[in-house]
């Protein structure tokens, strides 16, 4: 469609105005329909990709959100690190929450 209007164009600029104006208005009309006609297929699928740039970003995070829940689902009671009670003294309990896992716990169980 964008060769079409360049070759109207181009022969556009080979018609004088002045000597065949009637040939020269048709071809500028021809010219501005298919230029809106352009335009409005731009528009369509310049919606249409955001569409689907929008469910394809909609997916994502479902899955996302689906592997974050069934790791967590999994993973809940078991510790990500242990670390020695006396780096997190007054924090222990705190640290400790989902597994109920005390550093002293584990490394009285551990050594």
């Amino acid at each position: 469609m964008r060769a079409e209007i360049q070759n109207m164009k181009q022969e556009l600029s080979t018609i004088s105005m002045m000597d065949e104006f009637a040939r020269y208005a048709r071809l500028e009309r021809r010219i501005n329909k298919m230029t809106d006609k352009l335009k409005t297929h731009v528009k369509a699928r310049t919606a249409q990709l955001a569409k689907i740039k929008w469910v394809i970003n909609i997916v994502f995070y479902i899955l996302q959100a689906t592997l974050m829940v069934s790791l967590i689902w999994r993973y809940y009671a078991e510790p990500v690190t242990v670390l020695p009670g006396k780096w997190l003294a007054p924090l222990e309990r705190l640290v400790a929450f989902p597994t109920g896992v005390t550093v002293r716990a584990v490394l009285s169980a551990s050594g």
